[in-house]
């Protein structure tokens, strides 16, 4: 059969499939309606007939009996009850499995003879409760072409909007020259200021449209990933022996795809242990005083650029007494900081590596895996989780989420003479602080904002650069919130909220701490994006934040000089983290330019560069009295042993190639040379 139909097939099959799933968890709420049970025998038919038709012999076989045990539901001779919709239910997860098999170009998962005898005799073996039903790819959406495509289109559109930022940046220019020059020459020059802040007014609104147009292309609506959960809640209801029903909020919000996709096990999780651990039986419900029949309502809505969604259950509640004993237990916390805490921070334990209050292992819950994975898949996307409970009512469970992140809103900052974003989201507020305000123990800072102690440090000294000495009068600082974590840093300056682009980080710098992400300015420099939880986890190894009557050491100069944007960004990173005081350059000649009228006590140098490349670079320095001396370093992807000579013979000192670039590597390197 040709490939073609066999695709038109597999869609249809995921529509009907989703089509009859929906539909037999409604007749078993509502066992008498005869019109819903038409409609499931109609759509049993058309996949039946719609496999027979491309030859698919075991899917047309297993949805004959679906048909025929409906006709059976219909005409009576068969009840509408929970084990034959169990069993019909078993015959569409046969079914997703054998289409979702022929899509992949895999053997089929089952025994289709077998499975039809059992069907048969209604012995079919119990499902696994804790995943969704399988769902079949659409073939036209898994084109991973497609999905490229839409990735490039949303990071040109993002080039966009930083080069709207340089036209504003020297429109602003302009406006500031405008004083300086000659009388005869104002009333031209401001109309054409005028003309040129129009222009890009209506090149800002271009912009905007077509990133909302480009930025929709890659967005789904959260029932994408929650269509399944009715099903997951009935089955594990059923295997607990529970009464529980779903409630979906907010289900057409729409998120990035890439974040969908990453969340999907946090909530299958979440609501996992909403039904297994939260909601009691249907006997301590009613001895309760409650309805024997259990809510787990998943509700979504806007806030700004973020989305909230609430996973809440109506069940017993999280108790903080019982999670600081699991706790202690478990090795997690000492005992007497577990009394310190208060209710409300003891429940964020739950979110520790290895806390789990389940005193048995099942097949859905008490593997040693806890809400720890929840909390590690909301991080990785740059979210936040709040936690509220009270015993023996309700347990909620609120996830901070953004919208995508291709572009993130975020508070700009200096710190160490360059300029960091902080998302937004994580920013809490921004205080002024007396340097007296701050209390010193064991080495660690602290402050109290509304009668409650707050670690503090400084950001640069969290990422291992030099510290300016702050003013004696006051210190500007940033209060982070991470879960129920607070961490105030101080910064040199703010710099206001900006929208900026995000742009990946290479490969080789994935090991870097504290940073997710770069972004280019409007004059066109590099800021790196702070990763907000990682750096809960440094600040919490900072040093103590330097005091007035405490001088630096001058640092030893590095210059850097490299075409490429993130190698040149990351190394200046790495190098400024160890106290070196690094300067940039863009190619050889500007290098060169820069050596002679410097002092440096180290230059990094690239290969492949427009115009003199590093080989001339290091013969040029070699030449000259005043850098003769100079230890150079090759950083290079050329990674021939033809390149590494030529390179040690024009008078370099290390080779190091860029293709296995280890920041350790590089240190060690810097560190031999000049200490």
């Amino acid at each position: 059969m040709s490939r073609k139909y066999l695709d038109i097939f597999c869609r249809e099959a995921h529509e009907q499939l989703a089509l009859l799933q929906s539909g037999l968890l409604a007749l078993e709420k509502r066992p008498g309606d005869r019109g819903m049970l038409h409609e499931l025998l109609r759509h049993a038919h058309t996949l039946k007939g719609s496999a027979r038709m491309v030859g698919l012999g075991d899917i047309a076989a297993i949805t004959h009996r679906m048909e025929e045990r409906l006709k059976e539901m219909e005409g009576g001779t068969h009840p509408v009850d929970a084990p034959g919709i169990d069993l019909l239910l078993k015959g569409a997860d046969a079914v997703g499995l054998l289409t979702a098999a022929l899509v992949k170009g895999e053997p089929p998962p089952l025994d289709a003879d077998a499975f039809v005898a059992d069907f048969d005799k209604g012995e079919l073996p119990a499902p696994a409760p804790a995943d969704p039903v399988p769902t079949i790819p659409d073939p036209a959406d898994t084109v991973r072409a497609r999905v490229s495509t839409l990735d490039i289109l949303v990071n040109l559109v993002g080039e966009l909007i930083i080069n709207r930022k340089r036209f504003e940046t020297k429109t602003d220019t302009l406006r500031d020259l405008l004083p300086e020059l000659p009388a005869e020459c104002r009333p031209r020059l401001k109309e054409f200021h005028r003309e040129l802040e129009d222009d890009v007014l209506y090149l800002d609104y271009l912009i905007q449209e077509l990133h909302g147009k480009a930025m929709g292309l890659r967005m789904l609506p959260l029932k994408s990933i929650t269509d399944g959960f009715e099903r997951l809640v009935r089955d594990l209801s059923r295997d607990q022996g529970k009464e529980v029903r779903l409630e979906l909020v907010g289900g057409t919000i729409e998120m990035d795809r890439v974040l969908l996709e990453a969340l999907k096990p946090a909530f299958i999780h979440l609501v996992t242990n909403a039904v297994c651990h939260g909601i009691e039986s249907p006997e301590e419900r009613s001895a309760g005083g409650k309805p024997s029949c259990g809510t787990v309502r998943i509700a979504a809505q806007h806030e700004g650029s973020s989305v909230l969604v609430c996973i809440r259950d109506d069940g017993r509640g999280m108790d903080p007494e019982r999670i600081r004993e699991a706790a202690v237990a478990r090795g997690i916390i000492n005992g007497a900081d577990a009394e310190r805490l208060s209710d409300d921070e003891a429940l964020y334990l739950t979110l520790r590596p290895g806390f789990s209050t389940s005193e048995t292992v099942t097949a859905v819950a008490g593997r040693g895996v806890g809400l720890d994975v929840v909390k590690q898949n909301v991080d990785r996307v740059k979210g936040n989780i709040i936690l509220k409970s009270a015993v023996g009512s309700y347990s909620e469970i609120l996830l901070q989420l953004p919208l995508t992140l291709s572009v993130v809103d975020a508070l700009l900052v200096a710190a160490a003479g360059e300029i960091y974003a902080i998302p937004t989201s994580y920013v809490q507020e921004i205080v002024k602080l007396r340097v007296d305000e701050i209390e010193s123990a064991a080495g660690k800072d602290t402050i109290r904002l509304n009668d409650a102690p707050m670690p503090i440090c400084s950001l640069a000294g969290a990422l291992g650069l030099p510290e300016a000495v702050p003013s004696p009068r006051h210190l500007s600082a940033v209060v982070l919130k991470l879960c129920d974590q607070r961490l105030a840093v101080t910064v040199e300056r703010q710099l206001g909220n900006s929208e900026v682009v995000v742009k990946r980080l290479g490969a080789q710098f994935q090991g870097v701490r504290f940073v997710f992400g770069a972004t280019i300015m409007g004059d066109g420099n590099p800021a790196l994006i702070l990763d907000v939880p990682d750096l809960f986890d440094g600040g919490a190894a900072a040093p103590a934040l330097r005091r007035p009557e405490l001088s630096l050491p001058a640092a030893k100069k590095v210059l850097v000089v490299d075409d490429s944007i993130t190698t040149r960004t990351m190394e200046q990173s790495i190098l400024s983290a160890r106290g070196y005081d690094v300067t940039v350059s863009v190619c050889g000649e500007e290098a060169l330019e820069r050596a002679l009228a410097g002092a440096f006590d180290l230059i990094i140098s690239d290969i492949e560069m427009p115009g003199m490349n590093g080989f001339q670079l290091t013969r040029a320095l070699r030449d000259r009295e005043k850098t003769r001396e100079i230890p150079v370093i090759v950083v290079s992807s050329l990674s021939r042993d033809q390149d590494k000579r030529e390179a040690l013979e024009a008078g370099a000192q290390a080779y190091i190639v860029k293709g296995s670039f280890d920041q350790g590597v590089l240190l060690e390197t810097v560190e031999m040379l000049i200490g």
